[in-house]
């Protein structure tokens, strides 16, 4: 009598880990689980560092250092392509099999042996990379919309495009095309803007504001601070500007 076979609903929902990568030395634990959590995904899954974060519970630090082992140790590469317009694209993220894991004995020990602590070495930038995030800072610069302090600027972008490039680009976007992007003047430092990691911030929410109360209107730009001021809303000034100190 033949057999049917129907398709369980469970079917596809495994993930095959070498024994060899879970003893891997070089991995500590939370990388590991990282590791086993990206190879769950099926192919073109969109992944970054704040999602990993945020599924995970933990910090944004925590999962960039699990990330810097994956990828010095072979089992994951990020790439930026660019777009036929010259733009960035999204990071593609792919893992990998490591040129060189340690063989598993085989009698594995009941016993486990001491490990030297090691500390991973910062790679230095190719240059290549290098020329990237050059390129990306005068687009980000060329876009942004309030150009103060360029240098403090450059530092806050190189700090915060190594892991989130095109994450930046695209919020970068997001905010020049808000419709409620408030005048130049109450819109943050970019500097300020990178540090807070502003592109994942929400788009400005509608102002319902009377014509009377428009700032062309007003008496004075102090009052339009004001106003906002008793909305909730915070802006930056510079010194001497509105009154402010």
């Amino acid at each position: 009598m033949p057999i049917i076979r129907r398709r369980f609903t469970f079917e596809g929902h495994f993930t095959q880990i070498p024994n060899s990568w879970l003893r891997d030395t070089r991995l500590g634990l939370r990388s590991k689980g990282l590791l086993a959590q990206l190879l769950s995904h099926t192919e073109g899954w969109s992944v970054t560092i704040q999602s990993l974060a945020r599924d995970n519970g933990c910090g944004r630090d925590a999962i960039r250092a699990s990330v810097r082992e994956l990828e010095v140790a072979g089992y994951l590469t990020r790439r930026q392509d660019r777009t036929e317009g010259g733009e960035f694209a999204e990071i593609i993220w792919e893992t990998s099999e490591p040129m060189t894991v340690a063989p598993l004995p085989d009698n594995p020990m009941t016993v486990n042996p001491t490990l030297k602590k090691t500390n991973l070495k910062k790679t230095k930038v190719k240059k290549h990379e290098r020329d990237v995030i050059d390129s990306a800072f005068e687009q980000f610069w060329d876009k942004y919309p309030r150009k103060v302090g360029k240098k403090a600027a450059r530092r806050s972008f190189d700090k915060a495009a190594e892991d989130n490039l095109a994450e930046i680009l695209a919020g970068l976007d997001k905010l020049i095309s808000d419709p409620n992007l408030p005048p130049t003047q109450f819109i943050p430092y970019p500097a300020t803007w990178l540090n807070r990691e502003g592109w994942s911030d929400e788009a400005y929410p509608e102002r319902e504001v009377k014509p009377a109360q428009r700032p062309a209107e007003l008496p004075d730009a102090r009052a339009w601070v004001r106003a906002e001021h008793d909305r909730g809303e915070h802006y930056e000034c510079r010194p001497g500007e509105f009154g402010c100190k």
